[in-house]
């Protein structure tokens, strides 16, 4: 199964925590960008939805593409992508990603994924390319 989301991908990641207090205790609570950005995955991932979610092992490949920075130089621009390396890292905004999958039913559960190829660029066409495959 393979689908791209059209969007600016999101760069709030399952680190954007704040600790709040519940009674006498402290515990972790998403900050509101990451609640905006896991609400906007959802929203986008919906139309894509299998009838069931992908049996394991599973290999998950996702390429995300942000918009050009202004700053970008015209000649950088030639090939329509080039590869990001700054924040957020690939990791980080996998994770988000892996845990709306799960969420939307598209896989049964993360662990699952035997395989995990994440890639980052600039370029033409911002958005999520997502692939999942059964090995």
């Amino acid at each position: 199964m393979t689908f791209f989301l059209s969007c600016r991908p999101p760069t709030a990641t399952h680190h954007h925590k704040r600790i709040v207090r519940v009674g006498g205790f402290s515990k972790m609570a998403d900050k509101p960008e990451l609640v905006a950005a896991k609400q906007f995955l959802d929203v986008l991932l919906i139309p894509h939805r299998p009838v069931k979610p992908l049996a394991r092992p599973a290999e998950l490949r996702l390429a995300f593409t942000w918009p050009w920075r202004k700053a970008e130089p015209k000649k950088n621009r030639v090939d329509r992508k080039m590869w990001h390396t700054s924040r957020p890292d690939c990791t980080n905004v996998a994770k988000t990603v892996e845990d709306a999958l799960v969420r939307n039913r598209f896989i049964e559960d993360d662990g699952g994924n035997s395989r995990v190829v994440i890639e980052k660029f600039w370029g033409d066409e911002p958005g999520i390319q997502i692939t999942i495959e059964e090995l």
